[in-house]
């Protein structure tokens, strides 16, 4: 879309109106015994289409505009689902003095201006970090690069990086762990078998796929919608469909394939610090995540690029300033790694050397 002139930029925007009003007519037809769900729904289409035209003159270099629609009167639940806890402990102690990128590549950002050029900026903005040639890794450097897969996370709360464990096992931590997979639903072994399985195998890479194939087949977010699915869920299913089409032809579902091993690795530690697997068990669900990582990805900057993406795109139906905000985590985090970090001394595994 880059150079378009005026008269092709309104086409355009004239096309994408007319695709929202035929969505409107859609809902209001599924749903014409629910008026309060139509009123919502089309509310939270007419705020994506101003992020779409939005969007489209910044590209244009024509304006600038907010970008992420904004989810009204949702509990914010994105926090638990990146396994932070609450506010990061990391955080409370950090220098932002210390942290440039991040300083210089979000500072200058509104948080009600976090639009999907910004992301762009913010993802392409990681590549500045430098980092060690990625290397083969012995049997105890794939232990140790399958726990450094969880630095993101780790760091932000204040985990330990040096094994298996998190931390001590004291009340403190127990509680936090506890705490974190009651979020994600776990409260025992088969839960957590069966959020690990769903993260390798499917997760929202496997969401952000079905989205590019509805994208290029010609379809619509109306195809996601099921007979069951609540009022929050269809506004958060059209949210990160508008945002797989924002990115289509530029990102595919690899992008998201770190998000879901990265979580996923999280999950394997606090799953063995709780007792719900063994240590063997750990390890073998932390060797196919690395397996999987280390055919998606070719660096720790590749891989925390698309940690960072796939936040973006599970944050977006809470608004700009909630990207804005998980970005700020999770680039002080990866900056953190990269400059004086675990990541720093530890090159990315290219290849098992046993």
């Amino acid at each position: 879309m880059t150079g378009m002139d005026p008269q092709q930029i309104q086409m355009q925007i004239d096309m994408i109106k007319a695709q929202v009003e035929a969505q409107k007519d859609a809902y209001r037809q599924m749903y014409a015994s629910d008026p309060a769900m139509v009123e919502q729904i089309c509310s939270q289409l007419d705020q994506s289409i101003q992020m779409q035209i939005q969007a489209i003159m910044q590209m244009n270099g024509v304006a600038d505009g907010p970008g992420c629609a904004a989810l009204d009167n949702q509990e914010e639940t994105a926090i638990e689902q990146m396994g932070e806890g609450r506010e990061p402990s990391f955080l409370e102690s950090v220098n932002e003095g210390d942290y440039t990128l991040t300083e210089s590549v979000l500072g200058s950002i509104s948080p009600s201006y976090f639009g999907y050029d910004e992301i762009m900026t913010v993802v392409s903005s990681l590549e500045w970090l430098e980092e060690r040639e990625p290397l083969p890794a012995d049997h105890k450097g794939m232990r140790r690069f399958e726990v450094l897969l969880t630095g993101i996370i780790s760091t932000l709360n204040g985990h330990s990086l040096d094994g298996l464990e998190v931390g001590p096992r004291d009340v403190r931590n127990r509680e936090m762990v506890e705490a974190i997979l009651e979020d994600w639903n776990v409260g025992g072994r088969n839960d957590l078998i069966s959020v690990l399985e769903h993260l390798i195998q499917s997760g929202s890479t496997a969401d952000y796929a079905t989205n590019l194939r509805l994208i290029y087949g010609g379809g619509s977010a109306q195809d996601l919608l099921r007979d069951d699915m609540e009022r929050d869920e269809i506004i958060m299913s059209n949210s990160r469909y508008l945002f797989t089409e924002m990115y289509t032809g530029l990102y595919d579902q690899t992008m998201l394939r770190g998000w879901d091993l990265g979580r996923a690795a999280n999950v394997t530690r606090w799953g063995y610090y709780m007792g719900y697997i063994t240590e063997d068990e750990a390890w073998e669900y932390l060797d196919q995540i690395a397996d999987g990582c280390m055919e998606a990805f070719d660096s720790w900057t590749s891989f925390a690029q698309s940690y960072l993406f796939g936040s973006m795109f599970w944050n977006c139906p809470w608004g700009p300033e909630d990207c804005h905000e998980k970005a700020r985590y999770l680039m002080l985090a990866i900056e953190h790694l990269l400059t004086k970090g675990a990541w720093k001394d530890f090159p990315w595994a290219e290849g098992r050397a046993f």
